[in-house]
């Protein structure tokens, strides 16, 4: 794959901490990545009560949907000196590796990383009146807890995250768009599209953007661009950063 990129300049949309991993394999593909942060993140603290059901070992999993509540929640655990004890479940690759690197295995992780995928195949895991605790961001769908709910599962949630849009960033996109030379424009959740797409907007610059290649993470950022009217090219599956460059290597080749 070396080099498929051909020299085509892409849009990175993540956060200043998480963006260099993505455009460092960009650059090694041969592409040349325009970082604009479409998304920030600010930690929160535990809740109290869902310190006090932790410490009673009150809970039978723990889910886990992005790696920022992973981090996020293992800060808050080191810093109220407590022992994981429950199960853990979790949603995605980059969720699974981070998991891992605080000394845990995951007991659960779906065929796919998807919201609904993952309900499906919990439940025929779990015995009804089970105590989960979702651990999530500001921004995440009420989906997961809601249809747990329904199978007669006990759902505590705990928000250790809020995504917001870095307001810097709104000039720097606008000035990237208007000159008319991003190729390829990736995004990486449906906060990044929502992000963009509303700057877009704002800006009047749709029409910018006709000729790009447009490449999306997953069907629900995919669904996110679609709804603000832009077209997406390709949808990658399985739901990972690495895919999506597989995606768009093969696309690009072909």
């Amino acid at each position: 794959m070396a080099k498929s990129l051909l020299g085509k300049k892409i849009l990175v949309p993540r956060s200043k901490k998480q963006a260099s991993v993505l455009s460092k394999r960009i650059n090694d593909l041969g592409g040349i990545p325009v970082e604009v942060p479409l998304i920030a993140f600010r930690e929160k603290p535990l809740p109290e009560e869902v310190i006090v059901s932790l410490k009673c070992q009150v809970y039978d999993w723990l889910v886990f949907t992005s790696r920022n509540g992973v981090e996020a929640f293992f800060k808050e655990i080191n810093r109220v000196e407590l022992t994981v004890v429950s199960k853990i479940a979790v949603i995605g690759e980059k969720t699974t590796a981070a998991v891992s690197e605080h000394g845990y295995q995951a007991d659960f992780i779906p065929s796919q990383f998807v919201a609904e995928q993952f309900a499906k195949e919990f439940v025929a895991i779990t015995e009804k009146n089970q105590r989960i605790l979702i651990v999530k961001g500001n921004k995440s769908r009420e989906f997961l807890a809601e249809a747990l709910r329904k199978d007669g599962l006990q759902v505590d949630e705990a928000i250790l995250y809020e995504t917001y849009f870095p307001k810097e960033s709104e000039e720097l996109l606008v000035d990237e768009v208007k000159k008319n030379d991003l190729e390829i424009l990736l995004f990486t959740s449906s906060s990044t599209a929502q992000h963009f797409m509303q700057v877009i907007k704002k800006y009047q610059l749709m029409n910018n953007l006709e000729s790009c290649i447009v490449i999306s993470i997953g069907p629900i950022t995919t669904e996110t661009l679609e709804s603000y009217g832009l077209p997406v090219t390709i949808t990658a599956e399985p739901y990972t950063t690495d895919s999506v460059l597989e995606h768009l290597v093969q696309y690009l080749t072909n």
